[in-house]
């Protein structure tokens, strides 16, 4: 079985434990404010190390 993908609109709202943001986000009053979806990360990622030398 495929393992399941990340959905950041799964996470927000709920309060953080350990594990829930693995791609980064935001933690607002130990509850999630915002999540970054792996698509976001690897877009970022590759933009970085463009940059990068």
């Amino acid at each position: 079985m495929p393992p399941k993908k990340f959905k950041p609109e799964d996470v927000i709202g709920k309060p953080y434990q350990r594990g829930l943001l693995p791609y980064g986000g935001a933690v607002t009053r130990g509850k999630i404010s915002s999540a970054i979806s792996e698509e976001e990360f690897r877009a970022t990622m590759k933009r970085l190390k463009a940059i990068i030398p």
